[in-house]
């Protein structure tokens, strides 16, 4: 083929006016680690920024049309990326970059396992409790040698502009108060090493109602389930699911979308396209329980034998079915039943501050899961790549210990539960793991 692109200055003409300066043409593609396009990156070359499109693609102008020049590809949810274009004389050339997810270090909780119940004193007013927490770096792996100095129990008091509670939930509205750490540091931790693993069927649940649109507009959910997925042992089987459900809800069956069958790890490659053709399919409501519920039943008579169940799910929280608070709470307590008669653990995972956190923390907490938050998007992708660890027992945590103390008697009772966040110092940050502990 043949071009030829000229700079053109304005006025003039004549004799002795300069032949317009030939430019080459570079046609950029950027795609991520998974080959999905990457469309919105800012490329920028010696003629200017350019941005790719919906199929990830630029075309930059390029000083001359032989020429050789440095081209910085950039997008908020990526590693910049520097590379050299060079322009062919007669064609448009053609370049193709990856660019790496930014990640960052995160973490999650659990209930202990070291089989040690919170306690709390005679009038109500003080408990001490153990958790557990996943810490890991940006590439997914385990952050050990971690010290007491690295993580720190923040005071916790009520947010009067939410509903949600943030300290101490109960039956009543005046429940959820104040507390403090006697110190901030725990009295006590313990590294647990990793178990050898086990293998597991686990189904990846997502949430694909309109609210989600809230919490994770970038669609993280979707590229980060690709990491679960490439973590797989060789044992190991999954199968991907979503939910949605009402006259907006866009995904093919409803409620609950089944991508069968189970897949093993050489297999689960074909399901990348099934997550990036779910992108668009955001609406409806939020059947969180019944979906779990419907799941769940799959997964019993589905999951190949012998295997360890499990669900990994990416929800805010909020289940848009119920009749009110305490509906929610009794529907949630009828799955986290059914669950545990099945022997279904689930992992549920949160993306920003607008997640239901006691909701997560209940479903997970108690079916021997665990709660997995991101603050950030660079948080999800690690976590994603370290559940496949947390189900097969072979992730090491780390097990802490403290004493709260509420400002008034009765606040802790039993049948009510405890929430809060821990600040973890680690990968060259500071984050916050939010938890919830049952009072027995």
């Amino acid at each position: 083929m043949g071009l030829l692109l000229s700079a053109c200055g304005g006025g003039g003409g004549g004799a002795n006016s300069a032949a317009p300066a030939a430019l080459g043409l570079v046609k950029v593609t950027v795609s991520d680690l998974y080959g999905t396009k990457v469309a919105g990156a800012t490329v920028q070359g010696p003629q200017g920024q350019v941005t790719t499109d919906a199929l990830g693609v630029a075309l930059v102008p390029m000083d001359s049309p032989d020429g050789t020049a440095g081209v910085t590809i950039s997008h908020t949810t990526f590693v910049d990326k520097v590379v050299s274009a060079t322009s062919t004389v007669g064609q448009v050339a053609e370049l193709n970059v990856t660019l790496a997810r930014a990640t960052t270090a995160a973490g999650g909780s659990l209930t202990s396992r070291s089989g040690s119940l919170p306690s709390v004193d005679a009038i109500g007013q003080q408990m001490s409790f153990e958790i557990e927490l996943v810490v890991v770096d940006g590439d997914a792996n385990p952050i050990t040698h971690l010290s007491a100095a690295d993580f720190a129990l923040q005071a916790c008091t009520p947010n009067p502009a939410t509903a949600q509670v943030d300290c101490v939930r109960g039956s009543g509205a005046d429940v959820d108060v104040a507390y403090a750490p006697a110190a901030a540091m725990p009295e006590a931790l313990t590294a647990v090493a990793g178990r050898a693993a086990r293998p597991f069927a686990a189904a990846l649940l997502l949430d694909q109602s309109g609210s989600i649109q809230q919490s994770d507009p970038t669609g993280a959910r979707l590229f980060s389930s690709k990491a679960f997925l490439n973590g797989l042992g060789a044992d190991d089987q999954a199968l991907l699911t979503a939910f949605a459900d009402g006259p907006d809800a866009l995904l093919p069956t409803r409620p609950l979308t089944l991508y069968a069958p189970f897949r093993a790890r050489a297999d689960v490659g074909s399901y990348f396209a099934t997550l990036d053709a779910l992108t668009p399919l955001v609406g409806g409501n939020t059947p969180l329980y019944a979906s779990i519920d419907a799941l769940r039943q799959h997964l019993v008579s589905d999951a190949p034998a012998g295997l360890a169940k499990a669900m990994v799910i990416f929800t805010d929280g909020a289940d848009t079915d119920c009749d009110g608070p305490e509906a929610c709470r009794a529907n949630r307590a009828q799955t986290i039943l059914r669950a545990n008669q099945d022997q279904v653990q689930l992992i549920t995972i949160g993306l920003s501050g607008g997640v239901d956190i006691a909701a997560l923390g209940e479903l997970a907490n108690q079916t021997g899961g665990a709660l997995l938050f991101a603050d950030t998007v660079q948080q999800l992708l690690p976590l994603y790549g370290s559940v496949g660890r947390l189900l097969s027992q072979s992730l090491p945590t780390y097990r802490l210990r403290w004493t709260v103390q509420a400002g008034a008697a009765g606040v802790f009772r039993p049948g009510h539960a405890l929430l809060g966040k821990v600040q973890v110092s680690a990968g060259g940050r500071s984050f916050d793991v939010p938890f919830i502990v049952g009072i027995p």
